[in-house]
């Protein structure tokens, strides 16, 4: 297939596809199965679009993990009031958005060729081609083995084998930081990423994962739960799509109930609330056409796209109230978890889920008979609580020997302040008293969570050069989010300060033995572990047992002890 596009009105047709009255799509060649372009077939047309229309342009707004640039298209006037931003192909083999978004640029710029005029939208669209460049050079078959079609696509794992829609906070990838320099940039109000779902089998073609309301909060979220919601669900219905929630389910079949997912900052649409975009996850069922898949989605962006346009100063004065809000606040919950006790329901169209003996695994498989369809109520929980929260700091400091931060916080167009002279002042310091993490590696990190913190008031020597975070700028939430260690994604859930976890000088027991005496001197502290040795012995713990933990527990309280050990290095200004 020729996917050298020689004109804009060509786009669809190269896709093989077409779309029935009824809004269902079918292949015109290439079987089922379909077909979807490569990265470079998908840039050049992009590029075609971009030189032949006057109001499309392409850019590259940074380098892949392969060396690949990153692209990004724009359609519309650059001055419109309002943005949508749509990400495709982060995982290449879920291509749905790729030639979706082919098909939604052919449709805009064949409307609008001969007379630009008529392009009255006061919407610019941004399209990223397709984000995951390395996965997308994994040309392959057969990786998705539970999809259905197209004939081949990309993998799922970027150049370095990471997945990036885990890696928006942490950027590992050259990708995630380009894309986090773009989005604080280019500013979207609204940022959709295209994807095929996994999962249960069901009625629906499309299904949704949202920006969880509760989380995204403020004025900003109840009006997407309440108001935004409701009208794309009625818009793709009349589209001939009736979509559903995505199958995030409880059990083994959505009977059982679906929960919305927890999409925390290491997902697209976690890390755009932190800027106060709603976000979208498209998740086309991977069972249907891919034809039908590319269709739904489609028709997603069409009516979205339209609502944006029909509803923006709704929108935009949902934002504004949200971004106050947030300025305004004491307080910041920094993690949250769906409540199991407050349950709703949705009409959901689904099969019979059934059993089946299996020779291969020697138990009983589930099957869905397509000859038993049925519509029911299922449980819906879709109420998000706090699960840990924050008094706001004035600001934080980042030592400049913490760069991987810095260069982050920067890419965000965060606010820093330099110190200009070496200094020492009063800073509120947190200590992690106890933490764990994850035995075997994620994303190529082992996921740490803090169970206890304690905090004190101490000075600390800064230098020239180290950093002021206020906490009083646009960048506020994200700053909240990946500076306190308690937050679901932030810098130390991803193992950015574990060289503060460790104690760096210790003691040799038979040469502090006698140091301990004369420390013990000291009637305060004396009693103080007199008391401690007391308690322990009563229940039996181990500073009653050890030598050296009776020791250990000396040395910690002397002048000996470096005291930075478990130490959190970002500091707060209150």
């Amino acid at each position: 297939m020729d996917y050298k596009f020689l004109a804009a009105g060509l786009l669809s047709a190269a896709l093989s596809l077409s779309t029935n009255g009824a809004g269902q799509s079918q292949a015109v060649d290439g079987g089922e199965l379909g077909q979807t372009p490569t990265w470079a077939e998908a840039v050049a047309a992009f590029q075609k679009v971009a030189v032949d229309h006057p109001l499309a342009r392409m850019r590259e707004f940074g380098t892949s993990d392969v060396g690949r640039p990153l692209h990004l298209f724009e359609f519309g006037d650059a001055d419109a009031p309002l943005r949508l931003m749509i990400n495709n192909a982060i995982h290449p083999g879920e291509p749905c958005g790729v030639n979706a978004c082919l098909a939604l640029v052919d449709s805009l710029s064949a409307a609008t060729l001969n007379d630009p005029g008529s392009f009255n939208s006061n919407v610019l669209i941004g399209i990223i081609p397709m984000y995951n460049v390395g996965g997308g050079l994994r040309r392959n078959c057969c990786t998705r083995a539970n999809q259905n079609g197209p004939e081949a696509y990309g993998f799922r794992g970027n150049a370095r084998n990471l997945d990036l829609n885990r890696d928006f906070v942490k950027c590992d990838s050259r990708n995630a930081l380009a894309f986090n320099k773009l989005i604080a940039q280019w500013k979207p109000d609204v940022f959709v990423d295209t994807h095929t779902s996994n999962g249960a089998d069901y009625a629906a073609t499309m299904t949704l994962i949202a920006t969880q309301p509760d989380k995204l909060g403020g004025p900003l979220g109840t009006w997407l739960k309440q108001v935004q919601l409701p009208r794309l669900y009625a818009g793709m219905k009349a589209a001939g799509w009736p979509m559903t929630p995505y199958m995030n389910t409880l059990g083994e079949r959505p009977e059982e109930g679906i929960a919305d997912f927890m999409e925390s900052p290491r997902y697209s649409t976690g890390f755009t609330a932190l800027h106060h975009i709603i976000g979208f996850t498209t998740e086309a069922h991977m069972l249907k056409p891919f034809a039908d898949r590319v269709a739904a989605t489609t028709d997603f962006l069409q009516v979205l796209l339209r609502d944006i346009s029909q509803h923006g100063d709704a929108l935009l004065a949902a934002r504004a109230a949200s971004v106050e809000r947030c300025a305004q606040a004491d307080r910041w919950p920094v993690a949250w978890a769906i409540d199991r006790e407050q349950v709703d329901s949705i009409y959901f169209g689904g099969y019979t889920a059934k059993k089946i003996w299996s020779p291969i695994s020697g138990s009983a498989r589930t099957y869905y008979d397509h000859d038993a369809p049925f519509w029911d109520s299922i449980p819906y929980y879709h109420t998000a609580v706090p699960t840990a929260e924050v008094a706001i700091p004035n600001a934080y400091v980042v030592p400049q020997a913490w760069r991987h931060v810095i260069e982050r916080l920067q890419a965000n167009s965060v606010a820093l302040q330099r110190i200009p002279r070496d200094t020492t002042i009063l800073v509120e310091v947190l200590h992690i008293e106890r933490h764990h993490a994850l035995e075997r590696p994620y994303e190529g990190h082992h996921l740490r969570t803090a169970d206890s913190i304690s905090a004190s008031t101490v000075s600390v020597q800064l230098f020239a050069g180290d950093f002021i975070v206020p906490t009083d700028q646009p960048a506020r939430r994200y700053v909240i989010e990946t500076l306190e260690p308690r937050a679901t994604d932030s810098f130390f859930t991803w193992n950015f300060f574990d060289a503060c976890l460790q104690q760096k000088e210790y003691f040799s027991p038979y040469v502090f033995e006698a140091t301990a005496v004369e420390l013990l001197g000291d009637p305060v502290l004396a009693k103080e572990f007199e008391s401690a040795l007391e308690q322990s012995l009563a229940g039996d713990s181990a500073l009653a047992q050890s030598p050296r933990a009776r020791l250990n527990w000396i040395y910690q309280r002397s002048p000996h002890h470096e005291g930075t050990a478990d130490r959190y290095p970002i500091y707060r200004l209150n």
